[in-house]
């Protein structure tokens, strides 16, 4: 939607304009008939967010029933199993390029380059691939639908990378392990208790993917740049 908004500048020029803005609204999640969680989201790709909210919960969902009702969203769960994190194998190695590349490629996102409103997250092949993408209000939900459309697929994790905008806490590294994406990266800061986690689970974790560099901060034997 657009909305008439006043620019002001420190020389007391003003002037009108039509500011693009994102619609957000808040969805309550029911499973099983019980609710489980509400999203303040951009309502898009509700099931895939729903799904990774629950894998981050430690809820893997097999099979399922997935409806919509306005602003309420239902998942029905017929097989589900229960995870916990575990340490991550050693399955893939990447060129620091191949993610430069990929995170400008998911920068370009026309609604983040439109609005300036949302964050992204994205899973990209260790080639460089773009597999998908995600836009939304919150940076967690925006991983959350990445993973959840792993699950919804029944993609393999392995020599995959998933990319987003925001700063990276424990939490976002919790939700990588869960998927099983053994590289994680962010053109944001990277949280201590990032590192502590990811350490312990064997995930390489980047920050500062911006200006044609970025930083290694955890297992970086993944890095084919890296000499250990």
């Amino acid at each position: 939607m657009y909305k008439t908004a006043y620019k002001i500048s420190v020389d007391g020029k003003c002037q009108n304009f039509q500011d693009y803005l994102i619609e957000d609204r808040t969805i309550t999640l029911y499973v099983d008939g019980k609710f489980f969680e509400q999203f303040h989201c951009l309502p898009e790709d509700l099931e895939e967010l729903a799904l990774g909210n629950l894998l981050y919960k430690g809820i893997k969902p097999i099979r399922w029933d997935f409806y919509q009702d306005d602003d309420q969203v239902y998942l029905k769960l017929h097989v589900f199993e229960k995870v916990s994190p575990q340490p991550l194998r050693n399955t893939n190695c990447v060129s620091a390029k191949v993610i430069i590349q990929a995170m400008n490629d998911m920068l370009q996102d026309p609604l983040h380059t439109m609005s300036g409103a949302v964050h992204i997250a994205g899973l990209y092949t260790n080639e460089g691939e773009r597999l998908v993408r995600f836009e939304d209000v919150g940076r967690h939900n925006a991983v959350d639908k990445v993973i959840g459309w792993l699950a919804k697929n029944a993609i393999d994790p392995s020599y995959k990378i998933l990319l987003c905008s925001g700063r990276l806490p424990l939490e976002m590294a919790l939700k990588s392990v869960l998927a099983g994406v053994e590289i994680l990266a962010s053109k944001a800061p990277v949280m201590a208790s990032a590192i502590d986690f990811s350490e312990r689970f064997n995930l390489t974790l980047i920050g500062f993917v911006r200006e044609n560099r970025l930083n290694v901060y955890t297992h970086p034997q993944r890095i084919k740049e890296v000499r250990l």
